[in-house]
């Protein structure tokens, strides 16, 4: 990465680093010298540690000052050029909050797929619209919080609604657990949910 560094500057090598692997090895064979080669690498390393650094270069104190083309166009920190990275898509759902007695519903997630067989609070599938309620683990008067919570997966930006309710003791509900929602904490709710559920005990609920 320090022969990298140096190189691109020193030729002010402008591909994105990623193809411009066949550039920078031929820019560096063009000024490998035949004397003491194999002393050259290590030489460029150390320039490469202490003074063509990744932020604040000291270029004033560098020994290749006059032979480098960034330097001269005042932008050595913009070399080497970073690849950019992709926009990740940007996802919806609900998740749904069931309240009965001081616990809330929670349930496991399928065993396969993303954040598989881990405890979770009820949510229909995340797709590129905002979903709604119609993915309510049971009918109840529920409440659409003006609260939103967001989080980043390594390849998608989710957006979630937080959709709230309480049951009556009585009825009926899908497979899943009750939790006491003063041990939220115990859960080992995923990143995402654990967000959700502060957030909503942090709000006035049904």
């Amino acid at each position: 990465a320090n022969v990298e560094r140096v190189v691109t500057r020193l030729f002010a090598i402008a591909t994105p680093l990623a193809r411009a692997k066949p550039a920078i090895r031929a820019a560096t064979q063009a000024i490998t010298p035949q004397r003491r080669a194999g002393d050259f690498p290590q030489a460029m390393m150390d320039l490469g540690a202490t003074l063509c650094t990744p932020r604040a270069p000291r270029c004033l104190l560098c020994p290749l000052q006059a032979h480098c083309a960034a330097f001269a166009a005042g932008n050595a920190e913009a070399y080497p050029v970073k690849t950019p990275r992709p926009e990740r898509p940007q996802r919806y759902g609900t998740l749904f909050w069931l309240e009965r007695e001081e616990s809330v519903l929670l349930v496991r997630r399928p065993a396969s797929g993303l954040l598989g067989g881990m405890r979770a609070l009820p949510t229909g599938p995340w797709g590129d619209s905002p979903p709604g309620l119609s993915d309510a683990p049971v009918e109840a008067a529920w409440r659409v919080a003006a609260a939103t919570v967001r989080h980043g997966f390594t390849h998608f930006r989710l957006d979630c609604a937080l959709a709230l309710a309480r049951l009556d003791s009585h009825k009926q509900v899908p497979d899943g657990e009750w939790w006491p929602i003063a041990r939220l904490a115990d859960a080992g709710l995923p990143t995402v949910f654990a967000k959700a559920a502060a957030r909503i005990t942090s709000m006035e609920r049904p």
